[in-house]
Parts: structure tokens; sequence; C-alpha cells
């Protein structure tokens, strides 16, 4: 019988009749789940770890659905509990690592990804995992060792070529970069991330017309993407200013006729009236301050350089490029959640949250501000 059919019966029983296992909590709890019901989930595997404290899968479980509220210091004291109780699978390492990831505790991440690998060493998640850990502290070489082995492990997986081109980008081999790209569209022509991956790196390039195809492409098939929109105007205003005619320059004086002769002609006089004294001229006001203008284009340069810098680990670096974003363009909600995120990898969460804080302001219900706020709060929660 199937954990669903078992629980749709133990529900159609009468209440007293209903004596419940541990397994039976874990059962409905992994529905939950499953369903996004979160907080159901975590009630439900409490009930199965009351009912029997040394079941393992049931703390991960628990612990799973921590993290998938953002509960990340909850999940970890879970993870950890299941390994006291089995160190042997690869699973509780690899869902603490991706904790550990979400708080900014790379390291700790990465040492939870190396134990899994040493348990499963073709464990596709905990090698893609670690690639993403090592690509954010800015080990690109040990990211790209990671990300080959997940599409030699996965050849057919679109994400897995998006991920490896990234690397391709930050490393600067960007002809690679760009033919992983092309083949995970090739193999998911739907895969809206695929077209934005390689639109922002074309962007980057200052490959303007090809950007804004490919983010045109990227909006037809998710046309709510606030980050895909704002990128696509960032590259037209480039792409504009790149187009501007350039100022005609007032036509030069002609040289002297070769013909004429080389001594001057001389002038008749006349008598000339004297000019009219000038009238005297009122002072200019001075124009009222105005709101700032924003640079789009400039804003963009600033804003790409910051993403880069932020790659490479350079988060100090990043954070004054993302600023000079801003000062160019304060509605720039991109550049207030790149800059939140550099910012919270510093482990300053009082000015990540605050940027966090302004990108969903700017842009309501931006999902990644929102999640990266989340994360930022727990954090600061648990210092």
């Amino acid at each position: 019988m199937t954990a669903s059919a078992r629980a749709f019966l133990l529900w159609s029983l009468p209440v007293a009749a209903q004596q419940l296992t541990s397994a039976d909590y874990a059962a409905r709890a992994a529905e939950h789940l499953a369903a996004g019901q979160a907080q159901t989930a975590v009630e439900e595997y409490s009930q199965a770890i009351r009912l029997r404290l040394d079941s393992a899968g049931a703390w991960i479980g628990r612990g799973r659905a921590y993290s998938q509220l953002g509960k990340y210091s909850e999940g970890i004291d879970d993870f950890d509990q299941a390994v006291r109780l089995d160190s042997t699978p690869a699973l509780p390492y690899i869902e603490r690592g991706y904790a550990y990831g979400r708080i900014g505790e790379f390291d700790r991440a990465i040492q939870d990804f190396d134990r899994a690998l040493e348990r499963d060493p073709m464990n596709v998640r905990a090698l893609s995992l670690r690639g993403t850990a090592y690509s954010v502290i800015g080990q690109n070489d040990k990211a790209l060792a990671d990300r080959e082995q997940v599409v030699k492990l996965t050849p057919d997986s679109a994400e897995a070529y998006v991920a490896r081109a990234g690397t391709y980008h930050a490393l600067g081999r960007h002809d690679e970069g760009f033919a992983d790209e092309s083949k995970a569209i090739e193999l998911q022509p739907a895969y809206e991330l695929a077209w934005v991956a390689r639109g922002m790196a074309y962007f980057t390039l200052g490959r303007n017309p090809d950007a804004i195809r490919d983010l045109e492409q990227a909006l037809k098939l998710k046309p709510d993407d606030s980050d895909s929109a704002t990128l696509l105007a960032q590259a037209r205003a480039a792409e504009a200013l790149v187009r501007k005619p350039e100022v005609t320059q007032p036509p030069a004086a002609k040289p002297p006729s070769t013909t004429q002769s080389s001594f001057p002609q001389p002038v008749k006089t006349a008598t000339v009236a004297p000019a009219p004294a000038p009238r005297p001229v009122p002072k200019a006001q001075a124009p009222k301050p105005g709101p700032p203008k924003s640079d789009t284009a400039s804003a963009a340069l600033h804003n790409q350089r910051g993403r880069e810098l932020s790659k490479q680990g350079h988060y100090r670096e990043a954070i004054e490029e993302l600023t000079a974003a801003i000062a160019a363009d304060p509605s720039f909600a991109l550049a207030y959640n790149a800059r939140g995120f550099a910012y919270f990898l510093l482990r300053d969460y009082r000015r990540a949250i605050a940027d966090f804080d302004k990108a969903i302001e700017l842009i309501p219900g931006y999902k990644n501000a929102i999640d990266n706020r989340t994360a930022a709060l727990r954090s600061a929660g648990s210092k």
C-alpha cells in the first residue's frame, strides 16, 4: 500500500480507531512538504519525532521543512540530530550544507558537501551545491571542476550547462560560456533562465543587440519576471547610448585661397557710426534644484561590474560599484538587491536587510530580494 493510500485510509477511520505511528505521521508530513505546506509538515514531523526519537528520517524531514520556511538555524539543529543518529547516509550532510549556504556559512557548507561526497561520490546534488558554494566565494577553478562533473553525470540537463556557463564567464572563457548557454537552450527551449543567463552575459560584454534579443525571449516565456524586464531596459538604454548621433561640429574656417596674392589688398575706409552701448544684462537667477536625474546606462555598467566583482569574491569592491549604480539610478532595485547580498556575505546583516527592504519597496513581490531578506533576518537573529 502506498503512503498516500495509507494516509487516506487512516483519515477515513473514526478518531478513536486511529493509532497513528511515527511512520504514519512522517508519511503525512512528507505529503504536506511535497505540496508546499511546510508549517503543517513541521507539525506532523514533530509528532513523528515525539513517538520515536531515534527516527533519523523524521529529523531530516523536519529539517527540510524548516529550511523551506527559511528557518535555517532550526533546520541545522535537526540535521545535526540526524547525523548523530546515523552518520552513514549522505543526505543529512547535503541538507545541512544547503542550510549553511543559505545563511552565508559557505566554509561549513563545503565541509558538509565534502562529507556527503565521501559517502556518495557521484551525488549530483552535492556536486552542484558545492560548485555553487565555491562560485560564491570566488574559487572558480574548483567550481568549474564540480560543474564539469555534473555535466558528465547529467548530459541532458539544461540547468547543468547554465551553471557551468556562469563559471566559464567568471573565468573569462566567454566562448565556452556562450556554447553552454546555447546548449541549454537547444536542450530546453522554454528554459527561461538559460535565455536570461546568455542575455546577461551578452550585456556584460557590451553586445547589446544580442542581449536584447535573448531578454525579450525570456520575457515571452515568463512575462512577470521583473529582473529580466529591468535588465532588458538597461540593455536598451545602453544600446540607445551607443547609437546616439555624434554632435555635428561647426565647419572650420576656409583657408585663404592659394590663387590670391600673398600681400593684403588695400581696404577702402568708410566712416562708421559708433555702436550703441550694450544694455546691462540682468543677473540670471540660479535654477532651482530638481530631482536627481537617473543615468540608466551608467547605472547598468556599474551594476554589471559590481555583480562580476561579487562573483569573484571581491565584496567590498562590489559594494562600491553597486553604490555607484544606485547613485546613477536611485530606483535601481536590482542594484539594491545585489549590494544587499554582498553585505550579507560580509555578515553586515543590518545593511543587507536595509538594501533588501529598499529593493522590495521598489519592486513589490521581488522574490529573490524577499528570499535574501529572510536569510539575512535569520542570520542576524542567530548571531
